[in-house]
């Protein structure tokens, strides 16, 4: 398959964004040097962090793919000229079965790319033109047949940017809240209840009992001198 160079990136790109402002010029370029933390005015940022696309060792020949590269852009819209600017960086990741430690472009197929300038087009939208924007539109990673290990921090380069975060885990998420488990997980122990701050019924009974027990005392005492 014929591997999708940036022409063929920005063919699409001029596509999509003239379906929804076919008023404006938009360019979109590669950087490779784009800094995260580096946004000039007027600029917006807006980070793609579940790509799909695979590469290949240029050392070893190993082929891996991955569902979590990660792709950066910076934003630009130009008010007055309506020519306006996207720049891109895609991040590269190294091979972890070598030890030559070079990084490597990933390759992209041409469905991977629709999903990430579809993205990139509604965060242009919402970003640079102020638009409500529904994310339930956001086009997700879909990989069919095949299952892929866990991302492979050590060889990303955006991870060790610190740009690209893993998701965490709420220790509770989907468990009842007066539940804890105890360990790593929740089929090997049972649940444990939390105790309950609500006395049992027989409990406020018997303290109910004493209670009136102790008034009937002390009102019999006091009884026979009232008498008198």
């Amino acid at each position: 398959m014929k591997k999708l160079n940036m022409d063929s990136w920005r063919e699409m790109f001029y596509e999509k964004i003239e379906e929804v402002k076919p008023q404006d010029n938009w360019d979109l370029k590669m950087q490779q040097n784009l800094d995260y933390n580096d946004l000039g005015p007027g600029w917006k940022k807006s980070l793609q962090e579940r790509a799909f696309a695979s590469f290949q060792c240029s050392w070893c020949q190993h082929f891996w793919a991955s569902v979590q590269v990660v792709i950066l852009f910076h934003m630009y819209r130009d008010l007055h000229r309506r020519k306006s600017c996207v720049k891109m960086r895609v991040f590269r990741q190294e091979c972890y079965e070598c030890s030559k430690g070079k990084l490597e472009e990933p390759d992209f197929k041409e469905e991977s790319v629709q999903r990430v300038l579809e993205n990139l087009v509604i965060s242009i939208r919402e970003k640079c033109y102020g638009e409500y924007v529904d994310h339930t539109q956001l086009s997700e990673v879909t990989v069919i047949g095949q299952h892929y290990g866990p991302h492979q921090s050590d060889h990303c380069e955006a991870c060790r940017l610190g740009i690209h975060q893993r998701p965490k885990r709420s220790m509770y998420y989907g468990r009842p809240k007066d539940t804890v488990y105890h360990g790593t997980s929740k089929d090997t122990m049972p649940p444990v209840q939390l105790p309950s701050h609500n006395l049992p019924q027989d409990t406020i009974c018997c303290v109910f009992c004493t209670i009136c027990i102790l008034i009937f005392i002390y009102m019999s005492s006091w009884i026979p001198q009232l008498v008198k």
